[in-house]
């Protein structure tokens, strides 16, 4: 699978000094000044045809430790297999959330991330959360799946995916009375500037940093590895996940696809796999 966010910013070279160890994935080889081998979820299939996720630099041959391996106990489509990565991302948020399931909740951004947590909501929790998307294509994509698309309301609960200073800022003017901002977005070395002057403090409103590597306290029983990959695989058997997966890129378009990512010139999709 291709973070297109995480990733969009490490071909630009917008990964601060400080950050390049925390930013390190298993396996990378060179550094975030390039040159650089990056990647993210990437799914395997070893010669007894077993199949397993790693979190790995894309290629399509690798020779890595079998414990470093999350081997599929159950059936689980491979391409679907690769969303993993991102669910536990997507978990977190709605752990970090607090949500009690009576809120009104929202989307901010119907991309890879934002499809996602849209749908596992749907799944994992019941809630049909309202989408707010400034792309013509994903609005459309969102709506032709269930979801309504809005360009207005107040919310308890918003979740921003865009990462941009436009979309932080329509969050935290579109929050109820003591709501919450879920920030998923990743920044890199990129300056955001919101304005805290108006509704921020006098409704109470919070803002909330979400990220996969520290669980909230709160929930304890997700702190191993093992029991937040387990709940992700469960969550992707259903089938619905599939309509997420837009685009599969051929492993050998792969360098011209970084390139359109690296410029913003990628066509329109969701959630873009590399297809080996």
């Amino acid at each position: 699978m291709i973070s297109t966010g995480t990733e969009r910013l490490i071909a630009r070279g917008q990964v601060d000094s400080s950050f390049h160890d925390v930013m390190k994935v298993p396996y990378q080889s060179g550094d975030f000044d390039f040159p650089i081998k990056y990647g993210y979820s990437l799914i395997v299939e070893n010669k007894n045809g077993d199949i397993g996720h790693i979190m790995h630099p894309h290629q399509d041959e690798i020779d890595v430790n079998q414990e470093a391996i999350t081997w599929a106990t159950e059936e689980l489509p491979p391409f679907r297999f690769a969303l993993i990565s991102n669910m536990e991302t997507i978990l977190n948020a709605i752990w970090d959330s607090r949500l009690k399931g009576d809120e009104a909740i929202a989307i901010c951004g119907f991309g890879n991330i934002g499809a996602l947590l849209a749908n596992t909501l749907r799944i994992y929790k019941g809630i049909e959360a309202t989408i707010f998307e400034n792309n013509a294509w994903r609005r459309e994509k969102a709506i032709s799946l269930g979801w309504s698309v809005e360009t207005e309301g107040l919310y308890d609960i918003l979740f921003h995916t865009t990462a941009t200073e436009g979309g932080l800022q329509f969050c935290l003017e579109h929050l109820n009375y003591e709501g919450k901002l879920v920030e998923l977005s990743w920044y890199g070395s990129q300056r955001v500037n919101i304005e805290l002057g108006k509704d921020f403090h006098y409704k109470r409103l919070m803002l909330i940093s979400s990220q996969v590597s520290n669980i909230p306290g709160h929930m304890k029983m997700f702190h191993t590895y093992e029991s937040r990959k387990k709940l992700a695989f469960d969550i992707l058997k259903d089938d619905s996940f599939d309509a997420l997966i837009t685009n599969k890129i051929p492993f050998r378009d792969a360098p011209a696809f970084f390139e359109r990512l690296r410029t913003g010139d990628v066509e329109e999709g969701l959630i873009y796999l590399i297809e080996y």
